[in-house]
């Protein structure tokens, strides 16, 4: 296990490409995901399995829900705790989703979770994924042993299954906890931000149209567009830090659970281009306090 930061990327990099699939949906209180407003009628949160490619390096950006059924009970029962409608539908898991992009568990070089929480860990299966490496949180590891949270509870912090994978990906050397910044590949860097939960990180990759950042504490493009923390933010104010500061170093900010991003980064969809690149290369911005 390593715990890289700091660590300066190569200039340039890519083009990658992103392919956002759908793998599930979530109806949530819109108190919980618009800072300060008492709004409670329902939004549909989504959440995906990316898949991101130059061509030489090939990876997935989070991976769905948990495999095993009685845990993806035991997440909706979680969710149902705010609201009895608050539980997944459309759940698609990771191996039909890797059968879906046509893609075999063998070319995976790495995957990055942007939440150490089982919605986003679910389909952390070594079988699956025989060679990737993986990037995780450091403090979102540090707060589930050493802080134990009370949003969501410890149990949904990695499954038992996913655990005993992290284990095993420490001992084959392929396991990276970090706050990085941290280069996955050149124009690829992947970093905790919080916000959301100390875990909370975000991606910067540089596609064929400038680089796009991906913010797991950002729900919704209006988050995005009105730098509006998300309602249920352990840190508000780091929220909306991370929000403004990737507007100003990315040419797109995607909030990740946006119900848009299945269509706006379809496989083989050409992306529509924003304003020309301000930098050259995916550059190391620290976002930690």
């Amino acid at each position: 296990m390593s715990a890289a930061a700091g660590v300066t990327p190569a200039a340039g990099g890519g083009p990658f490409t992103l392919t956002a699939v759908p793998v599930a949906r979530l109806p949530i209180p819109g108190w919980e995901a618009f800072f300060g407003e008492n709004d409670t009628t329902f939004h549909d949160l989504y959440f995906y399995v990316w898949l991101v490619s130059d061509g030489e390096h090939t990876g997935l950006i989070d991976l769905g829900l948990p495999l095993d059924a009685d845990d993806r009970a035991a997440l909706d029962r979680a969710c149902q705790g705010v609201d009895p409608r608050s539980r997944f539908h459309d759940v698609r898991l990771l191996p039909q989703v890797l059968d879906d992009l046509g893609v075999r568990g063998e070319d995976i070089d790495f995957v990055l979770l942007t939440q150490t929480i089982t919605y986003h860990t679910g389909g952390l299966v070594p079988a699956l994924l025989p060679r990737a490496t993986v990037y995780a949180s450091h403090a979102g590891i540090r707060e589930m042993l050493c802080s134990p949270p009370g949003h969501p509870p410890t149990e949904f912090y990695f499954t038992a299954a996913s655990w005993a994978a992290l284990r095993d990906l420490a001992v084959a050397g392929r396991l990276v906890v970090t706050d990085g910044p941290v280069t996955v590949a050149p124009g690829l860097v992947f970093e905790t931000t919080g916000g959301h939960h100390p875990g909370s990180a975000g991606v910067r990759v540089r596609a064929g149209h400038g680089v796009v950042g991906l913010l797991e504490t950002a729900f919704f493009a209006r988050n995005v567009a009105e730098e509006l923390p998300i309602g249920i933010a352990e840190d508000a104010a780091t929220c909306r830090r991370v929000i403004k500061e990737y507007r100003r170093i990315c040419d797109e900010v995607v909030a990740l659970h946006d119900p848009g991003n299945g269509d706006r980064f379809r496989a083989g969809s050409a992306a529509p281009t924003p304003a020309t690149p301000r930098y050259q290369g995916v550059q190391d911005h620290d976002l930690r306090p």
